[in-house]
């Protein structure tokens, strides 16, 4: 079976780069392991334009957010269901960030994201001593919704074959790859974590993070905004809620923890006055680089082998825009990666 490229992995990276490939006229077969769980079934889709720590923009989120709506919109009309949920964030401001908040809005141009007036209204529930700040341009993926429905997509069109890669079963050629009975261009590896064990891309300074979210129900609070204060709190229902992240730099298995549980609880019961039942506890390895960059491009000695990884927590935000520039790339070598997210900064 000939086909321009082979996508190794199915989770978000897979998913966008294999869509926008498709979208361009390109032919793939996307080989996804049925054996492995992706970090993209966990995550939670969060879409945050701003870094609360020092309230600053999020990297290049000017560019990465017209993209991120343009693609989810593209693949909703696709895929007949609702992928992206715009939504505000409702930032708990503690003593003395009302000022802080209202000064950096203005010094850090965030006038298009955040609503530069802390808001000093109480709501039930919760224990707003001292206001919240509003994201105004923000949201969630549904990335169960995105996958599953992606997946479906793939197998109609016959691009879908489900089993665990080899890759001492990789044949290389100077201007093609073969893997059984699969012949391409080129093969792009979107592994998520697994690419620390790919044997073409030791090179790559890999700083994986465990993650674990939770899904919960309340007993009386409802909201249609996500709730942050050193955590998240996003409705997926009427009375449903996605509440994360941790993260662990050491201990990178998916076993959830009740440490992680008794942290997350902790966080949420000092600004939460309600009942509430956690229903579901699930953990995962986000694909993180040591820089927090993605890292996007063809192998040096051979450029038949190329990554798309690295897209970490920030995945939704960054992997719509990433994954359109690869494509391009991929198609016309004129068409340029962002220097911050080449694979040659490691070579």
């Amino acid at each position: 079976m000939k086909t321009d490229f082979i996508i190794v992995g199915q989770g978000l990276a897979g998913t966008l780069l294999s869509y926008e490939l498709l979208k361009k006229g390109k032919t793939v077969a996307v080989i996804d392991s049925p054996d492995y769980q992706k970090a993209s079934e966990v995550a939670a889709g969060l879409i945050n334009p701003v870094v609360f720590r020092r309230l600053t923009k999020s990297w290049l989120i000017d560019d990465l957010f017209p993209q991120l709506e343009q693609t989810f919109d593209e693949l909703e009309a696709l895929l007949d269901c609702q992928i992206y949920f715009p939504m505000k964030i409702r930032k708990v401001l503690g003593l003395g960030e009302s000022e802080f908040w209202k000064k950096k809005v203005w010094e850090n141009e965030l006038s298009d994201y955040l609503n530069p007036v802390p808001d000093g209204e109480s709501y039930p529930e919760l224990k707003l001593a001292h206001g919240s700040g509003w994201v105004e341009k923000a949201g969630r993926v549904d990335l169960e919704a995105l996958l599953s429905g992606y997946r479906n997509y793939l197998k109609e069109k016959g691009c879908l074959h489900v089993f665990n890669f080899d890759y001492d079963r990789m044949i290389l050629h100077p201007d093609r790859i073969v893997y059984g009975e699969l012949e391409a261009e080129k093969i792009i590896f979107c592994e998520g974590h697994r690419a620390s064990q790919n044997p073409y891309f030791q090179n790559i300074h890999f700083k994986h993070t465990k993650g674990e979210v939770f899904n919960l129900e309340t007993q009386t609070y409802q909201a249609d905004f996500i709730l942050n204060k050193a955590f998240f709190l996003m409705p997926v229902g009427v009375k449903e809620f996605r509440m994360g992240a941790t993260y662990d730099w050491n201990i990178l298995n998916e076993s959830p923890t009740e440490e992680a549980r008794n942290e997350m609880s902790g966080k949420l019961e000092q600004v939460f006055e309600d009942e509430y039942q956690i229903t579901r506890h699930k953990a995962g390895i986000r694909p993180t680089t040591h820089d927090r960059r993605p890292v996007i491009g063809l192998h040096a000695d051979y450029p038949q082998i190329g990554i798309f990884n690295g897209l970490g927590s920030k995945g939704c935000m960054l992997g719509p825009y990433f994954a359109c520039q690869f494509a391009d790339n991929l198609i016309d070598k004129s068409s340029l990666i962002h220097s911050e997210v080449r694979l040659a900064r490691y070579l």
